[in-house]
């Protein structure tokens, strides 16, 4: 169980912490920060062709004493790399197959070992509940939810007996009293990406809190995992 404590009234979140309008950092301006927008992100430009354009808008630029927003690609892809991701850096682990393994011709996968990347599972959470987005749009307290016909009707995670078990354990515990239960979902799902790579396969882990809408559980889908090999087999990845 994670520490917890709570909030004095009138306290902000350090993550919500807003910066002034005029703050584009790391980018240099608006201008750049829409600029890789849209090279990185809409027009997913070549390498060549991004830094073609840089040097014909510098070329531009050059009797106005001003320059393009990016010298290169390599200062474009530095400074995406450099942007703060909901201020959750990332960390990586590597990973390899502890099993056992036939006595020839081992799948090259048994034998490989694999980075995996993820951001702080506490913070991500953190960031969800924080988000202006949902609120009012998470469930702090289980419930029983009856019919017409006195029957219990069960639709959300928080309206089952699972839930109402679980905040009773939750306050057994005087010093949790004012606490809520969160259970947290953790899935998988095949993305193909096609640019720059062939259409290559993965399975990016999602994290997901249990006590949402059913309307905004896309919308509060977060990365949790990014395992960069292609190639593991599904029945691995499952284990």
């Amino acid at each position: 169980m994670v520490h917890s404590g709570f909030c004095a009234m009138g306290f902000r979140f350090w993550w919500l912490m807003v910066a002034l309008p005029t703050d584009w950092t790391p980018y240099e301006s608006q201008v750049a920060f829409e600029t890789a927008e849209f090279l990185f992100t809409h027009n997913q430009m070549s390498i060549g062709q991004i830094n073609t354009l840089l040097d014909l808008w510098a070329a531009m630029l050059i009797k106005h004493e001003d320059s393009s927003p990016f010298a290169s690609h390599h200062n474009l892809y530095d400074t995406i790399d450099s942007t703060p991701l909901g201020d959750i850096a990332l960390e990586s682990f590597l990973v390899s197959y502890k099993g056992v393994k036939p006595a020839e011709n081992v799948p090259p996968w048994m034998k490989a070992t694999y980075e995996v990347w993820f951001p702080n599972p506490h913070l991500l959470i953190h960031n969800i509940l924080a988000n202006p987005d949902f609120d009012g749009k998470i469930e702090y307290t289980p419930y029983q939810d009856y019919n017409d016909n006195d029957q219990c009707c069960f639709k959300k995670n928080f309206s089952d007996d699972w839930a109402w078990k679980q905040a009773d354990k939750i306050s057994e515990d005087p010093d949790m009293h004012g606490s809520t239960f969160m259970p947290l979902i953790v899935r998988s799902d095949k993305t193909t990406v096609s640019v720059a790579t062939g259409h290559t396969k993965y399975h990016p882990l999602y994290l997901l809190i249990g006590n949402v809408f059913n309307s905004v559980e896309t919308g509060m889908l977060v990365l949790l995992g990014f395992p960069t090999a292609d190639h593991i087999p599904c029945s691995s990845l499952q284990h």
